[in-house]
């Protein structure tokens, strides 16, 4: 949903999008807005493992659509984890978030974008070790506030989201954030579209967008209208993290979706 505080940051958005391609992976395995959630994380990745060893896949994709971060727990340890090697036969890749773009511009002036902690940002903080409320920052200033930032998160976990990617391909299917505008072409989708969801809910619309895997919008459960599917159902809140399988090579045969839960949301 874009309001009035979303647009503070929509208006300071490259005027394109990026992309990573993902080449000829053998599996690419979607996972949706995880918030601070790494025991659901890890607990997927475990339930993902055992699906591509069962398959034989040599080179699977862990991609994950942006969010990573806020409401939750535990965003640092979430970073951490990503950023470790991966198991054999496994690339991990994650994409930028709107909740990235804000924590990105707060650490830059935290001053001018302290909103970000009433929108889960001080979650994210408190997994680092720092405990600062919006009045905090406004009353002590960006001088502050900038270095208590940088003497508690690693600069290796802002230069990997600084580096991320707004979206992904591989083959014909699509992945981002948000989704995107329909009407525009790949190369043409603007960076507030698929990590803002300028669009809103593709799933929504009578006429789809192809194969499109998005998550942003947080609903009870994987909404999908042929191959625009939404794989957000609200970790954060919910306890349930859900993620999608998609065979490039395979057409639409190779989809299936997996779910991890863990009873009472929120821990």
């Amino acid at each position: 949903m874009i309001n009035a505080l979303s647009r503070l940051w929509l208006t300071r958005q490259p005027a394109r999008a990026s992309w990573r391609d993902l080449g000829a992976a053998d599996a690419i395995y979607a996972i949706g807005d995880v918030h601070g959630r790494c025991d659901l994380a890890q607990a997927m990745e475990a339930q993902l493992l055992r699906d591509l060893t069962a398959r034989g896949a040599r080179d699977a994709v862990f991609l994950y659509l942006g969010d990573l971060i806020d409401r939750g727990p535990k965003s640092a340890h979430l970073l951490d984890h990503l950023l470790s090697q991966p198991p054999a036969g496994v690339r991990r890749v994650f994409l930028r978030g709107n909740h990235e773009d804000m924590f990105l511009s707060f650490l830059e002036r935290p001053d001018a974008n302290a909103a970000w902690l009433d929108h889960g940002g001080d979650a994210t903080l408190a997994s680092y070790g720092v405990y600062l409320t919006s009045a905090d920052v406004r009353r002590t200033g960006r001088g502050y506030a900038t270095h208590l930032l940088n003497a508690s998160i690693p600069t290796g976990h802002i230069a990997a989201l600084r580096d991320a990617p707004r979206g992904a391909v591989a083959g014909d299917w699509i992945f981002t954030h948000a989704g995107m505008e329909p009407d525009r072409p790949r190369a043409q989708q603007s960076a507030a579209a698929v990590t803002w969801g300028v669009a809103g809910d593709l799933t929504e619309r009578e006429t789809c967008s192809g194969r499109l895997v998005f998550g942003h919008f947080a609903g009870e459960r994987v909404r999908r209208r042929v191959n625009t599917i939404c794989i957000d159902t609200g970790a954060h809140a919910t306890g349930r993290l859900s993620a999608l399988r998609v065979e490039p090579s395979a057409r639409d045969d190779g989809l299936e979706f997996f779910e991890v839960m863990r009873a009472g949301g929120l821990n």
